[in-house]
């Protein structure tokens, strides 16, 4: 019985650890990070703001379409706790699209519709 015990001990561990490092969504309280989309009809622009506890480091951010096909994707670093972006919406199809943001430490979904 011990033996087993002190095969599956750094398993749990590690499962522990994996658990507590997961990224964080949208909407979890206390979760420290936000992402904020404001796309308007009287604006040319898409203006997309990500907000997060820490400095954001590593970054990706995709637009995709209701299908699910990529529209936009940006790669690059952010050296402070926000990241502000605007995206020209003319090159993008009118209907719904989703932003997600992904970081070290964060992954965050936003829907959003161009009129």
């Amino acid at each position: 019985m011990f033996r087993e015990l002190r095969r599956t001990l750094p398993v749990l561990g590690m499962s522990i650890g994996l658990l507590l490092a997961s990224p964080v969504q949208a909407g979890e309280p206390n979760s420290g990070s936000s992402l904020k989309v404001e796309c308007s009809r009287s604006s040319a622009f898409i203006q997309i703001q990500v907000l997060n506890h820490r400095r954001i480091g590593n970054v990706v951010l995709e637009v995709r379409d209701a299908q699910g096909r990529t529209l936009y994707r940006e790669e690059g670093k952010a050296l402070t706790e926000e990241l502000v972006r605007r995206l020209d919406k003319g090159v993008f199809p009118r209907g719904q699209h989703t932003l997600t943001v992904t970081a070290r430490d964060l992954v965050i979904t936003q829907p959003f519709t161009i009129e």
